[in-house]
């Protein structure tokens, strides 16, 4: 299991990517931390190549549903070999459907985008939870307790996914269960690549809102693995006692 012990101190000392206020800014020892290891090497026209690590500190004090589903699919390797099906600049970048494994650029896989665990969970909501950049929250379908496995890292502040702030009436919004600690520079370069909603891949049709949305070129998840826990503040040495 790769270590991050380097990181771990830091995020004592570290806020959250968000740049707003928010309560997701402070990690909370005990925690969970995961590291997501992703590869992007793009064909012509896709832009640059990029690698790297993005670790998120998950918050089981505050979301121990959502979080403990994610980390049992960690456990399982479910999401190794995947790839993020749905990107949408200054929107989200979204993975987690285990049939988007494709090697190749097109056609993809035709359920690629409808799969999951097959197992539901319930929506979960904390009011210390938004939809800040860099949050992960969990995708779902109309009903808000089909979540499965599928989830999503906001590339900017999405706040109009809160709870709260749906226009629907019976949408409660989607459930934020963890921040990008680090690599949230990778985050950035993965929402910025190619995509179209042309079937055949590559074609001249724009992008229009509820589309597919997918990559030309796949941002593949390596691996997905749990690196350890946030750890108890350091509590300073007593000072020596003096002499009298």
């Amino acid at each position: 299991m790769r270590a991050v012990i380097s990181v771990l101190f830091l995020l004592i000392l570290t806020p959250a990517a968000a740049a707003e206020p928010s309560p997701m800014e402070t990690s909370f020892a005990g925690n969970p931390l995961v590291i997501i290891n992703i590869t992007y090497d793009p064909g012509p026209g896709g832009g640059d190549a990029f690698e790297g690590e993005i670790v998120l500190e998950l918050f089981l004090n505050w979301a121990p549903i959502t979080v403990s589903n994610f980390l049992g699919l960690v456990n399982q390797s479910f999401y190794d070999g995947i790839f993020y099906h749905r990107i949408i600049d200054d929107f989200v970048i979204q993975s987690g459907d285990p049939t988007c494994r494709a090697t190749v650029i097109y056609p993809p896989v035709p359920t690629c985008g409808e799969g999951g665990s097959g197992e539901t969970i319930p929506f979960e909501s904390n009011a210390n939870l938004t939809h800040v950049n860099g949050a992960i929250g969990m995708a779902r379908g109309a009903d808000p307790d089909s979540a499965e496995s599928q989830w999503y890292i906001c590339d900017e502040p999405q706040h109009q996914l809160d709870h709260g702030n749906r226009t629907l009436p019976d949408d409660p919004g989607y459930a934020v269960f963890g921040v990008v600690r680090e690599g949230l520079e990778l985050v950035r370069a993965a929402a910025a690549v190619p995509t179209t909603n042309d079937p055949d891949g590559g074609g001249p049709t724009p992008r229009a809102q509820g589309g597919p949305d997918r990559p030309l070129y796949e941002v593949h998840i390596n691996s997905i693995t749990l690196s350890g826990w946030v750890p108890e503040p350091a509590v300073p040495d007593p000072e020596p006692g003096g002499v009298s």
